[in-house]
């Protein structure tokens, strides 16, 4: 009993002294862990400087350009990042009304972007009018089509840490 605690003494000890050395387990002979590579990545401290509070506020993403026809299934519109931050991913309430203002659908969106600060960039989703059978009223009409106004609210944006 004695003699089996003793090796499973040794072996632990011997297994924290190469740790402790740097080594590392591989059919390689002679390989050492980089201790002072290590160290570094373990002293890295991740942080965005945010140089305005005002970055932070619903004006942050707006959209311009929004267009729809009658017979389209996608809606299309230009997204601009008035940040310095870049942002990946954008989530807006989008509320439609007709021209009298009555609603007539609301509905929640993430969009997954790639918006460097201080640009646009045109993106398309699926339209909430899958009888295609509203058009946006800015936009050629239609006789046999309802035409419909489109306001957004910012509820998320999400900031890219690294960039490829």
């Amino acid at each position: 009993m004695k003699i089996r605690v003793l090796i499973l003494l040794i072996v632990a000890v011997s297994s924290q002294w190469s740790v402790a050395q740097g080594r590392v387990n591989s059919t390689r002979k002679g390989l050492q862990l980089n201790i002072s590579a290590k160290e570094k990545i373990d002293n890295v401290i991740d942080t965005i400087v945010i140089k305005k509070v005002e970055d932070f506020c619903e004006n942050a993403v707006t959209m311009r350009g929004y267009a729809k026809s009658a017979g389209a299934a996608k809606e299309t519109f230009m997204l601009t990042n008035n940040t310095n931050l870049w942002l990946s991913l954008v989530e807006f309430t989008f509320r439609y009304t007709d021209v009298d203002g009555v609603q007539v659908h609301e509905r929640t969106e993430t969009i997954s972007c790639d918006l460097p600060p201080y640009s646009s960039r045109q993106v398309s989703i699926k339209s909430f009018d899958v009888g295609k059978k509203f058009y946006y009223y800015k936009n050629k009409p239609r006789k046999d089509a309802v035409a419909y106004k489109v306001a957004i609210k910012l509820l998320r944006y999400d900031i890219k840490v690294a960039r490829d």
